[in-house]
């Protein structure tokens, strides 16, 4: 099975300064979309940026993919808490597309809740004993690299500083089987999930 990981960042243009910028999808400007692609001899890890972010070239990326991998990306709402999360229900408002009625979707926030793993990413990670390879950044230093981006235009700036978007995406699989495995957490939620 060809499984793609999928992770955005966007840069928010809404008015919005509470809990409520994180339902304003139409205000959610997609920065980067990062996909990594596993299986079937496939191991590709692609990043669109600005305006390349279409829907056919999202499409074009998932061509052959049977199944993707989120955190906090659904559009369908949970069965647990009966929430959505962010990226898809941006995806759907910025480009048309509801992957998750596309295509076969695992959202791993509910996983994680199953088990006992509350809060975003990098907590469910350390809570798993997992090591980022790009330490540091958060949503504010994405944004920042964004706008540095856009100033000079120089496309490394996203690849090379964008350690956010390839960690989720390159992380997804370990994470999945670790989440899979674990049953108790010893971390106590500081913050529900955006989702």
């Amino acid at each position: 099975m060809r499984v793609a990981y999928i992770d955005i960042e966007t840069n928010y243009i809404g008015t919005h300064q509470d809990q409520k910028r994180f339902e304003d999808y139409e205000n959610h400007l997609i920065t980067v979309f990062g996909v990594r692609i596993v299986g079937r001899g496939v191991d590709a890890f692609t990043q669109i940026i600005g305006k390349d972010i279409t829907r056919a070239n999202v499409l074009q990326i998932l061509r052959g993919v049977q199944k993707i991998v989120t955190y906090n990306g659904r559009s369908i709402p949970d069965g647990i808490k009966n929430r959505v999360g962010f990226d898809f229900p941006v995806i759907a408002a910025q480009l048309g597309i509801a992957l998750d009625r596309e295509f076969a979707h695992t959202d791993l926030v509910p996983e994680c809740w199953m088990r006992n793993l509350y809060g975003g990413q990098k907590k469910v990670e350390q809570a798993l004993g997992l090591k980022r390879k790009f330490e540091g950044g958060d949503g504010a230093w994405a944004v920042e690299t964004w706008l540095r981006y856009m100033q000079t235009k120089n496309k490394k700036v996203p690849r090379r500083s964008s350690g956010l978007q390839p960690r989720r995406c390159l992380h997804a699989p370990r994470d999945r089987e670790r989440a899979k495995k674990t049953t108790i957490c010893s971390v106590t939620p500081t913050r529900a999930p955006f989702g």
